[in-house]
């Protein structure tokens, strides 16, 4: 009777185990504000031709939002959230702002593309 204890909690470890596992994976999503925000951008340098190197990568919460990258002619991408809950993005290569406005429009302007 031992054993068959000691293999089902051994059974039980493995399943408690691998579950945490898959939950650590999941950790460093973030919020939808982020996301949100780094799919603008993205879409913003997608709409204006822009070659990118490094495509830019995105942290912060809110107002604090901050995206960089770099273009293949290793100019400066930058995102920047432009109010307290991240609805409005500026986007700049170098000096340059491609886009500043809501996030929420250039989404939906590029949500179609490829739709049939």
């Amino acid at each position: 009777m031992n054993g068959l204890r000691r293999k089902i909690l051994a059974v039980f470890a493995v399943m408690v185990c691998a579950g945490c596992s898959q939950t650590a994976a999941l950790a460093p999503v973030g919020g939808a504000e982020l996301g949100n925000l780094r799919y603008a951008v993205n879409d913003v340098l997608l709409e204006k031709g822009i070659e990118i190197l490094v495509a830019p990568v995105c942290s912060g919460t809110g107002a604090d939002i901050e995206c960089a990258g770099e273009t293949t002619d290793n100019e400066a991408i930058t995102g920047s959230a432009t109010s307290d809950d991240a609805s409005t993005v500026e986007v700049k290569v170098g000096t340059d702002v491609l886009y500043s406005g809501s996030v929420q429009d250039v989404l939906d302007r590029n949500s179609t593309v490829g739709a049939p």
